[in-house]
């Protein structure tokens, strides 16, 4: 408990609001955006394509590793500017959205023909400013605690993300409903102002990692250390499976809840108030669990759990009658046994996503080596975005073509092979993790 009080701990945990807000606009706030706005859900599902820096943000960790900013350090001065970047980025779109947001059918604005291109690619300046803070504040976080106060801190790291990507999506959501969706986001970027000051008071690691100095030290080594253990193939294509189905059933969450007709009020206090509670409930369950099972064991549970919280929604989706579309909202209203069907699901799709995401990290943490742990942390979490990063435009088309109830049934069933690789990576007679698998350094 002494741990929880360290300073450290708790800037690191902070600092992860930060981080969590852009996952939670990109993947939430902008698609109940673009959707409200008449986007087709197939534009929507290949918008996700926008999430690709978080999954490919390795190829510029050792940039980031090896040059510094020319205040604050090595670690902080990266993280500052990009909280900077960040709300510059969505001040930009605001301007950008307030002008070009035009009347549409039934009293609501939609964007102008053409105007979702640019949306899109201020969205993915966003994640890739956000991928960027991403490579140094994991550097910065691996660096500045001491050993007794990892596991702390990654309960509240996991915590305080899960709050960060609420604020930036159901918060957002749910204020868009009498705030204009620019004036929404000028706010979130402002927000980002306000996080630098924290990066400003967080300390510098007592003993800072040696700056690599050749090009061998900064990008080969800490690769070939990885690929060079038993299975790292299998470990890698594990990482980019196991949470694929969770992520195809997941890009069209808010979509769903649109053309539902819940308004973006109900879409916003839902997701706040169910979800909250559903994350904390699930990050505390995760970590009891994963004391009692065991890492690879947890991973089973979890992984499961996750594939369950797709037919849950399947569940929601046969509740409503006839065609499900925004189209026909207007004067609509959400039957009871749809809205509690719909509020359970959300439930259990935040407490297996915070308890399968929680044993995720914990793996990426036992097999990152020390010596590497800034670009290998980078490589191993790139490779757990890859898969959100696909699922996008696989979601639009699949929801498209069979309707969202066989939607989710399909989602729960991709996530089939991803447990099939985790049998080659953690067998599930196993309680912990293969020794071959994890560094010894």
């Amino acid at each position: 408990m002494s741990a929880l009080r360290s300073r450290r701990v708790q800037l690191t945990g902070l600092l992860m609001l930060s981080s969590g807000m852009p996952l939670g606009f990109v993947m939430n706030t902008l698609q109940v955006f673009l959707r409200g706005a008449g986007v087709s859900l197939k534009t929507i599902g290949y918008a996700q394509m926008v999430s690709i820096p978080w999954s490919f943000k390795f190829l510029w960790a050792p940039l980031v590793d090896r040059y510094a900013m020319p205040f604050l350090g090595r670690r902080r001065g990266w993280i500052a500017a990009m909280q900077l970047a960040l709300a510059s980025g969505l001040g930009a779109l605001a301007a950008y959205v307030s002008r070009h947001l035009v009347p549409g059918p039934g009293g609501h604005d939609v964007l102008a023909a053409g105007a979702v291109t640019g949306v899109v690619l201020f969205a993915l300046a966003i994640a890739f400013f956000s991928a960027t803070q991403d490579i140094a504040l994991d550097a910065w976080t691996v660096e500045v605690l001491d050993k007794d106060e990892v596991g702390p801190a990654s309960g509240l790291r996991i915590l305080w993300y899960r709050i960060g990507m609420l604020a930036a999506g159901a918060l957002a959501i749910f204020a868009s409903e009498w705030v204009p969706w620019p004036w929404v986001f000028a706010g979130l970027g402002a927000v980002f102002v306000a996080l630098v000051l924290l990066t400003v008071v967080a300390p510098d690691p007592v003993v800072p990692s040696r700056t690599p100095r050749t090009f061998q030290e900064a990008v080969v080594e800490p690769f070939v250390n990885f690929f060079r253990r038993p299975k790292a193939l299998e470990v890698a294509l594990f990482l980019v499976f196991y949470k694929f189905g969770d992520n195809v059933g997941g890009s069209m969450v808010n979509p769903f809840l649109v053309d539902l007709c819940f308004s973006n009020a109900e879409i916003g206090l839902m997701v706040k108030t169910i979800g909250t509670a559903a994350t904390i409930g699930g990050a505390a369950a995760g970590a009891a669990v994963m004391t009692r099972l065991g890492i690879g064991r947890a991973l089973w549970v979890f992984g499961l759990a996750q594939a369950a919280g797709n037919l849950l929604y399947a569940i929601a989706a046969a509740t409503h009658p006839g065609a499900t579309s925004v189209a026909l909202c207007d004067g609509a209203t959400v039957s009871a046994a749809t809205r509690v069907a719909t509020y359970v699901a959300v439930a259990g799709e935040y407490a297996s996503q915070g308890m399968a995401t929680s044993a995720l990290l914990a793996y990426l943490t036992r097999l990152c080596d020390k010596r590497y742990a800034a670009s290998q942390y980078a490589l191993l979490s790139s490779l757990f975005g890859l898969g959100r990063t696909l699922s996008g435009p696989l979601s639009g088309e699949m929801a498209v073509r069979l309707g969202y109830l066989w939607f989710f049934v399909g989602a729960a069933l991709l996530a089939l092979p991803g447990m099939a690789l985790l049998q080659r990576v953690a067998p599930i007679q196993q309680r912990d993790l293969p020794e071959g698998e994890i560094p010894q350094s």
